[in-house]
């Protein structure tokens, strides 16, 4: 029987391309002396957070923070920050009539740098397609050494509300978290109690 507990950021960096030149030492993926630990006999969750962010504000941060530290009781380990591709932030900014239109080496940046930035979130600052190869070799991996890893969206209430119809996926994940923390939702009543979802669906 193998080890009871692995670090997740050990995965993390065999796979990331762009750490691979980096002697040992240097392929530190998470702030922290304390490593998110996978943990054998539950279902390890990774929180991922893909958005445009032009730029991060106090409302994303408090959004995955509130979705972070709220959600311990269901093992929640760490949490990826995924920010969308230049071509595609253009686009929209462009659509919208935006001009102001940071590079995702900027916006990487300016999430790293942050001092609310916790120690157990990592920044994915390569392509969206880069973070699809590197999802399923970090999945497949883990599953090998006989852990459970699965990816639970964050999304904003913008994106999730009473009359908009949500099937239940983000960016390939089975599971969303979503909080009015960054800003209201419609699906808090004003006692606090939840609404529910009528129009939600399972394909």
């Amino acid at each position: 029987m193998g080890d009871q507990t692995a670090e997740l950021g050990k995965y993390i960096a065999k796979y990331h391309r762009r750490r691979r030149h980096l002697p040992d030492g240097h392929d530190r993926i998470f702030g922290t002396e304390n490593q998110p630990l996978l943990k054998r006999g539950q279902k390890n969750r990774v929180l991922l957070y893909a958005g445009c962010f032009n730029p991060p504000h106090l409302g994303h941060y408090n959004l995955l923070r509130r979705a972070f530290e709220g959600s311990r009781d269901i093992n929640v380990i760490a949490a990826v920050v995924l920010p969308v591709d230049d071509k595609a932030l253009a686009a929209k900014c462009e659509w919208k009539g935006q001009s102001l239109v940071l590079s995702k080496r900027e916006r990487a940046h300016l999430w790293r740098s942050d001092p609310r930035f916790m120690p157990e979130w990592w920044v994915h600052d390569g392509s969206t397609d880069g973070w699809g190869r590197l999802r399923r070799k970090l999945e497949n991996a883990v599953q090998a050494d006989g852990f459970e890893i699965q990816f639970t969206a964050v999304v904003g209430s913008d994106y999730i509300g009473r009359l908009e119809e949500y099937d239940g996926r983000w960016w390939g994940c089975r599971e969303t978290i979503t909080s009015d923390a960054g800003r209201s939702s419609d699906l808090v009543k004003p006692d606090g109690s939840l609404y529910a979802l009528p129009r939600y669906f399972t394909p």
